[in-house]
Formats: C-alpha cells, sequence, structure tokens
C-alpha cells in the first residue's frame, strides 16, 4: 500500500492563522491596558499638582488672617510686636513678600501719626504712589494708610502708603465688605514693572462692638484692613517644591491668573518637548497621545487656571508588555503550528501500519478458532474474578480483609498495620474477639457476633485498637459473607477505614457544646447536668452541697482602660485560679461575662467551711499583668446552701445570685449567704419597680423647687427643681429608695423627660409673671442622669423642649455629676458642647466629690460649681473643709465660673459664705424644697435674705 503525505497539513495552517489572531487581539488589549495606566498615572500626577498649588493659596489666606486675627484681639499693637509677630509668618510662607495694616485715617489723625512716626524717621509723612515714584500725598478728607509694614527693613518706603488712590484697592474693598470674606487684587506689577505677577489679599477689620451681618453694616464698621503681597511665580514654585513636585520631567505644567489669564509661572519644559520628538512611536503604533488637564477655581475673587500637559515619551519605556506579548504570541503560534503539523503526520503513519497490521490479523483468524473452547472456560473465569472485585470495588476503602468460615482472619492487607501500629501476628489466624477479649462485654461487640452467626453483611462496625506507639484509635470495618460455587459458607471478606479524625471531631463538637470557648469551663449547659449530680450525690449521702456564685468587681474598668483583650486574658488567668482553688471533684463553671459559678460537695473526709470561700478570695485578688500593667481584682460572692433535707435544688444558682448582689451593696470584695430575707427584698425591689413605671401615668410624680440666692443682694435668682413621688399606697416614697432603681431600670429616661418639661414650663410662667412686674427672670437647674446624657437625641430633646415651653436658653442650668464624664471624655466634650450651643448655662454638682473635676474645668464648658453640702456642713468649725471651700471659690473665680454652695444650714455658714465670695447658696436656712404653689407664693412677697452688711473677712480657720 502506498503512502501518500501532504507538504502542509490543513491543521498546521488553521492552528498558524487562529494563533496570529489572538496575538493581534492579545497585544491591543495589553496595550490599551498599557496606555490606560499611563492615563491613569498621568491624571493622579497632575491632579496632585493642581491640589497642592490651591491648597498653597488657601495657606496664603490662612497666614494673612492668623496676621489679622492680631489687630481684632490686641487693638494697641506697636511696630515692633507687629514686626515680631510677622518674623515667623513670613519665614514659613516666603512666597509672602510682606504683611501690612492700613487704618483709615481723618487728615487730623494723619497729622497725629506724622508727628508720632517723627522722632524715628525724621521728615516723615504719608505719601502716594504715583508713576512708580513715592512722593508726599496732598490734603484729603481721609486716606487708608499703611500703618505697620513688616519686614520694615525691605520696603521701608511702604510705611506710611496711602493705599486708596491705587487702581486696585477700591473694587477689592468693595468686593471684601460685600462678600464680608477676604478678597484678592488682579495681578500687579512690583520688582518688574513691565510683568504683573504678584497680587494682594486684604483681610477687613471691622471697629469692636459694632455688627457686620450685611454689607451696609460692614461698611459703617470697616475702619481698616490687613494686608498680605503675594509673588505669584515664588507662591506656586515653592508650593510644588516643598511638595516634591518639580521633579518630574515628563510633566509641562503652566499656572495662569486673572480675568485674562496671565501666565505666571512655567516650568520650563517646553524646550524639552521637541528634543524628545525622536523617542516617539511610528504612527501605526503610536497608543500613548499627548494628554493634558485643566483646572480653573476661584480665590477670593481671583480666578486661577493650572493647566498640565504630558510631554512625549519613548514608546518602548511604556509598552514593552504589549512588544512582549507579540513576539511571545507570533513564536508560540510557530511553535504550535509546526507541532500540529508533525503530529498530523505521524497519525497517518499510525494510520498506515494499522491497516497492514489488520491484514495480519484476519489471516490468524482461523487458528483462533480452534481455541474457542478454552477461551469460553477461561471467560468463565474472568467473569467470576470480575464480580468478585466489581463487590470489593463497591466496598474498596484504606485496607481490604478476609475471614475463614471460624472467623480467623486470613488476610489483612499492609494499610491496616501501618495506620494502626500493630503486628501482623497478633492478627491472623485469630478472630476479633480473641484480639480484644472484652469485645464480647461489650453491646457493639454481641451484636456484631450475632450477626456472624446468622451469615448477614454487616456495615459500620466501629471499635477502637491501641497500638504499640501507646495511641487509641478508632476504625471502622463493612463485611460480607462468602460462599463457593456449590453455595457452602467459606467466611467473610471486607473493607476497613480509619475514622479516628472523625471521632476527634466529634469529641471537640461534643466539648465545645458543653464548655466556654474562651476559659475551657463548664457553660450553663453542663453546669445544670453538674449540679445535678451533685444534688443526687447529696441525697444520696445525706450531705450538704453549696452553689457559689462568683462576680469580678472591676471587670468592667479593665475592659475599657486596657481592651478586650487584656478583659479575655483576664477571664482565662482567673478560671485558671479557681479551678486550682477547689478540690478536683468539685465544678467551676462560667455562667456568662465575668460570672462563674461553683459547686462545692461536702465529702465524708472534708466538710464544707467558710475557709473555703475565703480560699477562693484570696487566691483571686493576687495581683496580675495585664497589657504590662499590674492589676489586683476582686470579686463579690453569693452562696446558696443545699442540705439534702428535700428543699428544692432549681432556684440555688438563682439564690446564690441574689445573694452575690446583697455582697456587693455592702461594698463589694465579701461574700454573703442566702436568706430569705434577700428575697423578701428583692420582691420588695420589684413592686416599687412596677409602681414606679406606673407612677407618671398616674400622676404621682411631682416638682419641688429649693429658691438659689444671691449672698450679694439677698434675693433670689433661681431654683432648683427636684423630683419627688407620692405614691397613692406608700405615700411618700424617699429619693435613695426608687432613684437608683430608676436609674437602672431605664426609667430615668422617660422620668427626666417629664421633669426637663414640666420645669421648663413652670420657669416660663414665673418669668412671665415677673416681666409684668418689671423683675427679673429666674433661671431653674435641672439635674442630667448618666442615662438621659447617654442618649443620642439628647441635645435634640433639649431644643424642642425650649420650644415648646418658650423658656429662653439662659434660664436653663443643666447639672452634671462627675461620673457621666469618666467613660467617654472625647464624646462627653463634644456633647457638652453641643449643649452649650444651645444657649444654656452647665454646671458641675457636686463639686469636689470626684477624682477629675480640676480636669473637667479645663476640658468642658462648664459655668456653675455647685459646692457639695459635704464641704460646706464644718466650713464654720473644720479648717481643713473651710480651706477646701476657699480654694474651690478662688478656683472658679480665676476661671470666671459662678459658685452655688448646697446645703447652707446656719447663719455662720452663711457669713463665711459671703466673706469669701461665695456668689450663690441653697439650702435649709432659706428654704426647704417646697411645692410649686408655695414658691409662687414666696416669690410674689419678695421673700429674701437679708443683704451682705460689708462684714470683715474672716480667716481661714473660722
Amino acid at each position: 500500500m502506498a503512502r501518500r503525505f501532504t507538504p502542509v497539513s490543513l491543521a498546521a495552517a488553521v492552528t498558524l492563522a487562529a494563533g496570529l489572531c489572538v496575538t493581534g487581539a492579545l497585544f491591543l488589549a495589553v496595550a490599551a491596558l498599557e496606555y490606560g495606566k499611563l492615563t491613569e498615572s498621568f491624571q493622579q500626577r497632575a491632579s496632585l499638582r493642581v491640589a497642592a498649588i490651591r491648597r498653597g493659596l488657601d495657606d496664603a489666606v490662612e497666614a494673612l488672617t492668623v496676621a489679622n486675627q492680631l489687630f481684632r484681639t490686641m487693638p494697641d499693637v506697636t511696630q515692633q510686636q507687629f514686626g515680631d509677630f510677622a518674623k515667623p509668618l513670613l519665614q514659613r510662607h516666603p512666597f509672602i513678600m510682606s504683611l501690612s495694616h492700613q487704618h483709615w485715617m481723618t487728615h487730623e489723625e494723619r497729622l497725629a501719626f506724622e508727628a508720632r512716626m517723627a522722632p524715628g524717621r525724621p521728615g516723615f509723612t504719608v505719601t502716594d504712589l504715583r508713576a512708580g515714584r513715592v512722593v508726599p500725598a496732598p490734603v484729603r478728607e481721609r486716606y487708608l494708610v499703611t500703618e505697620m509694614f513688616a519686614p520694615l527693613s525691605a520696603h521701608h518706603g511702604s510705611l506710611g502708603l496711602d493705599v486708596w488712590p491705587l487702581s486696585a484697592t477700591p473694587p477689592t474693598a468693595e468686593r471684601m465688605l460685600h462678600t464680608g470674606k477676604p478678597a484678592a487684587t488682579p495681578l500687579v506689577s512690583v520688582l518688574q514693572p513691565a510683568r504683573r505677577d504678584s497680587f494682594v489679599l486684604l483681610v477687613p477689620l471691622y471697629r469692636p462692638g459694632m455688627p457686620a451681618d450685611t454689607p451696609q453694616q460692614r461698611r459703617a464698621a470697616w475702619i481698616g484692613d490687613t494686608a498680605a503681597l503675594v509673588r505669584a511665580p515664588h507662591l506656586v514654585h515653592t508650593i510644588l517644591q516643598d511638595g516634591g513636585l518639580l521633579d518630574d520631567p515628563n510633566l509641562l505644567l503652566r499656572v495662569y491668573a486673572g480675568d485674562d489669564a496671565d501666565l505666571v509661572y512655567t516650568t520650563g519644559a517646553e524646550a524639552d518637548a521637541d528634543d524628545r520628538r525622536w523617542f516617539e512611536a511610528p504612527p501605526w503604533l503610536a497608543f500613548h497621545h499627548p494628554q493634558h488637564v485643566a483646572k480653573r477655581f476661584d480665590l477670593l475673587g481671583q480666578s486661577w487656571q493650572v493647566r498640565v500637559d504630558a510631554l512625549p515619551r519613548p514608546f518602548l519605556a511604556d509598552h514593552a508588555g504589549s512588544l512582549i506579548a507579540l513576539v511571545g504570541g507570533l513564536l508560540f503560534s510557530l511553535l504550535a503550528a509546526a507541532l500540529v503539523h508533525t503530529l498530523e503526520q505521524r497519525s497517518r503513519r499510525v494510520q498506515w501500519l494499522v491497516d497492514e497490521r489488520t491484514a495480519d490479523l484476519q489471516r490468524s483468524n482461523a487458528r483462533l478458532n480452534d481455541d474457542v473452547a478454552a477461551r469460553k472456560r477461561t471467560e468463565r473465569a474472568l467473569q467470576e474474578s470480575e464480580h468478585r472485585f466489581r463487590r470489593l470495588l463497591a466496598l474498596s476503602s484504606d485496607w481490604y480483609w478476609e475471614q475463614d468460615a471460624n472467623f480467623c482472619f486470613t488476610h489483612i492487607t499492609d494499610g491496616f498495620f501501618e495506620k494502626a501500629h500493630v503486628q501482623r501476628k497478633d492478627y491472623i489466624g485469630r478472630t476479633r474477639w480473641q484480639i480484644r477479649p472484652d469485645f464480647l462485654e461489650s453491646k457493639t461487640g454481641r451484636e456484631h457476633h450475632a450477626l456472624l452467626q446468622a451469615r448477614l453483611p454487616f456495615a459500620g462496625l466501629e471499635h477502637e485498637i491501641t497500638g504499640e506507639d501507646g495511641l487509641t484509635r478508632w476504625f471502622q470495618s463493612t463485611g460480607e459473607p462468602v460462599y463457593d460455587a456449590q453455595g457452602d459458607f467459606r467466611g467473610y471478606r471486607g473493607t476497613g477505614s480509619d475514622i479516628t479524625e472523625r471521632k476527634l471531631t466529634e469529641q471537640r463538637i461534643r466539648h465545645i457544646a458543653h464548655h466556654d470557648a474562651l476559659t475551657g469551663l463548664p457553660n450553663r449547659i453542663l453546669l445544670q447536668d453538674r449540679l445535678a449530680q451533685a444534688i443526687a450525690y447529696a441525697n444520696r449521702g445525706g450531705r450538704r452541697m453549696w452553689v457559689l456564685l462568683i462576680d469580678l468587681d472591676r471587670f468592667k474598668f479593665v475592659n475599657d482602660t486596657l481592651g478586650h483583650k487584656a478583659g479575655d486574658q483576664l477571664l482565662r488567668t482567673i478560671a485558671g485560679r479557681l479551678r486550682a482553688s477547689v478540690r478536683e471533684t468539685d465544678t467551676v463553671a462560667r455562667l456568662s461575662g465575668d460570672e462563674f459559678v461553683a459547686i462545692l460537695s461536702e465529702h465524708a473526709d472534708e466538710a464544707l467551711a467558710p475557709d473555703v470561700i475565703d480560699r477562693i478570695m484570696a487566691a483571686l485578688a493576687q495581683p496580675m499583668t495585664l497589657e504590662g500593667k499590674e492589676f489586683c481584682v476582686t470579686c463579690s460572692i453569693g452562696v446558696a446552701a443545699y442540705a439534702a433535707d428535700g428543699t428544692p435544688a432549681e432556684h440555688l444558682i438563682e439564690h446564690a445570685d441574689i445573694a452575690m448582689y446583697a455582697a456587693k451593696k455592702l461594698g463589694r470584695n465579701r461574700w454573703q449567704f442566702y436568706h430569705g430575707a434577700m428575697n423578701e427584698e428583692t420582691r420588695e425591689r420589684l413592686r416599687i419597680e412596677g409602681a414606679l413605671r406606673n407612677a407618671l401615668e398616674r400622676g404621682e410624680l411631682v416638682l419641688h423647687y429649693q429658691p438659689q440666692v444671691d449672698l450679694a443682694s439677698g434675693h433670689i435668682v433661681g431654683m432648683e427643681a427636684l423630683l419627688r413621688w407620692r405614691h397613692r399606697g406608700l405615700g411618700g416614697v424617699p429619693p435613695e429608695g426608687w432613684s437608683g432603681l430608676a436609674e437602672e431600670t431605664g426609667l430615668i429616661v422617660p422620668i427626666g423627660a417629664w421633669v426637663l418639661r414640666t420645669a421648663c414650663a413652670q420657669a416660663r410662667a414665673w418669668n412671665t409673671m415677673r416681666e409684668a412686674d418689671g423683675l427679673a427672670p429666674l433661671r431653674v437647674a435641672v439635674n442630667l442622669s448618666a442615662r438621659q446624657f447617654a442618649q443620642p437625641d439628647l441635645v435634640a430633646s433639649i431644643a424642642a423642649v425650649l420650644d415648646g415651653t418658650g423658656l429662653p436658653p439662659a434660664c436653663l442650668d443643666l447639672e452634671l455629676t462627675e461620673s457621666l464624664f469618666v467613660d467617654d471624655v472625647a464624646q462627653a466634650v463634644d456633647l457638652l458642647h453641643a449643649l452649650k450651643a444651645l444657649g444654656v448655662a452647665l454646671s458641675i454638682d457636686d463639686f469636689g466629690t470626684g477624682y477629675s473635676s480640676f480636669s473637667y474645668l479645663r476640658t468642658f464648658p462648664i459655668d456653675v460649681l455647685k459646692i457639695d453640702r459635704s464641704f460646706v456642713a464644718d466650713i464654720a468649725s473644720d479648717a481643713d473643709e473651710a480651706a477646701i471651700v476657699v480654694s474651690i471659690i478662688a478656683l472658679a473665680r480665676n476661671l470666671k465660673l459662678r459658685v452655688i454652695a448646697e446645703g447652707v444650714e446656719s447663719t455662720a455658714q452663711l457669713d463665711f459664705l459671703r466673706a469669701h465670695g461665695c456668689d450663690e447658696m441653697q439650702g435649709y436656712h432659706f428654704s426647704r424644697p417646697v411645692p410649686a404653689e408655695e414658691f409662687e407664693r414666696m416669690i410674689r412677697s419678695g421673700h429674701a435674705c437679708a443683704p451682705e452688711q460689708e462684714p470683715e473677712p474672716l480667716p481661714l480657720s473660722a
């Protein structure tokens, strides 16, 4: 048979064409991506320079504003002071050529100014600038004179210059007064007369105390301005140089200013553009076209335009990837085409050889017919073998095993011995129950043996084996009975697999389900099981059992100061100490958060005693190091006892919890046994809470008002609103019996809102009455609780109350305690400034009882200090208390704060406070808190305290 082969196969040609198409598309795509990357890089670099220039212009305005603030705060500034003040500003902003102060003068004020300047500068006079020359100014009604100049040594001729006749000054000043903002002049010539490359920034100065809200008011109040002369080229160059933006040779930057778009700065790179032309790629590869970015913005009425152009770049510098893709694709296409051609030629040769061999096989077919009988026997054997191995394939796993009719192992593949770490001799020829004598003692072993006796298949037999390495592993076996051709039972065969990982995973899951993830202690679910076991043990032996609920006293402090990571470390350390301080037979569990439960059982050789609890508290109180800091954390423990005498056990943890809270009430770091009276206290607490929830709806809450008296005049100037609860059944409930409960349950929020609204409405009604009588309005003081202070809508709700009641904000005094500021000082500062923006007064109540009061006075916008009654009580007899009060009053005086003394109950206290300058007082000496009707009668009758009689100063110890 002749062989026919073509020179080039069709498949090779198609492969080459497809490769060339893909290569071309890849080249274009990569080139486009490269161009996109270049475009994005150019846009970023250009935008960076535009933003830097704009930011630099804003810096110039900020520097001038700083200089302007000097004259607003210090009206009588000298030239020396101005020069010293301006020197660092000019050094920091070298593009500012000078700073000056210009002041409006009448002709008489001009003469006085010239006389004042003459001693240091003989012949000094106010001047004009005409035709580029400085000449004496003619007589006018008003002059806008440069009164101060810096640096004076650089432009001494500018001092005394009347700038109003300059053409750029009037329109710029008019724009400045019309908008109320700084303004910039058009470009002017300074160093080079033929080139306008500088401009002047003006910031107005108004007469103190005059309104400046409208253009007319600003023109009336305008007394001068501060000015800065800025060279635009130097400004732009300095900005770009400081930002490291002058080192890009591939960008051309130009800056234009003014309505005529005068070019004030260029990088000077235009000359390089022609030198780069030879770098560019030919037109058919010119993916990288020139680009530009132009940004326009206004600065104080002056138009600025920044244009950034991309200079030509060599093609290879930016498109190496696309060229590599092109060359690589061409080579790959050629090689692929050559490979396909070679394979096709080989395939044709193989086909030719197959045809040759087919003819030979046909000739041999006659000889194979003689072996048909032998082949049929072979086929039957193959079928049996195939069936056997198909079954093995279905049962296949890690290894294969066989047993004889007596269930002894006859064959096990090597995989089993490698995984189990056992010897082959210990298994071959033996049954499972001979290998492990205890196998038939288990329920699983007996069920498995019954299946074997019944000649039934089995699956999922799980058993454990301890290897020679001492480790216990789990395995699973599956098997089926084996019969011969006559149907006689021959044994079992099957497969096995290692399920140790699965078993360990199941154990971990069970552990996680019953243990705390952080500490590894039993969780609430396992705790209930352990508690049931402990109760059963106590019942069997007639012994006692204690349940301890342990709560950490300072855990929240650690979390807030060091973070949750340190808190987790603390909980793990406490868990370890708890486990170490009890017996192995006792149970320690984590209930939730920082609460732990210990179950202590009494044994015949060791009775339960309080020493155990003391040992636990001592172990937990040991110092520990967290985040490099040493902490001592104490705990409060509640103990509920189970005496195995039929006492109900389902409430043991609840009783221990009640006892723990009783321990905390006694001062923390102690323990308490539960007794029935505690439950009565809890029920009473719940009863009061339920009644308190309905107090608002039933109208049981009322406000009493305690007068605040001015010590100098003796008149009532305000009052503090104090909440009282008149329960229908309980009568008057003292605040200490329910105020803490209201704060804890959150009821203080709606109650506090009612107090604020009611007090403001009452104060508004009394002030309306006093206005009709020509009397000054009264202030009302309202306390804010910690829960109210934490409300996100606090400022909005207070504003709504003021708007709804019509009470002026200045008549509302919000009293705050220092505990409100401990958690988050930064947030408290922001909130207090927002409250202060409403116009209300802020006071610190019980001042001096906290640990950080003086830092608050420096940080917070406080108006009033209220001296706590604990300091006032003994000022007439205790020198230390008197010294504290005098120091608080002196501190308030220095900080310009009002001082109100609380709890004034005697004439001696009143005289002491007056003698040392206290502003106001409130207390039983003048009046107790009274209902609104009685307070109204008091202010109608003009009830007052005897005014100050100019007493002799008292000594500090008086």
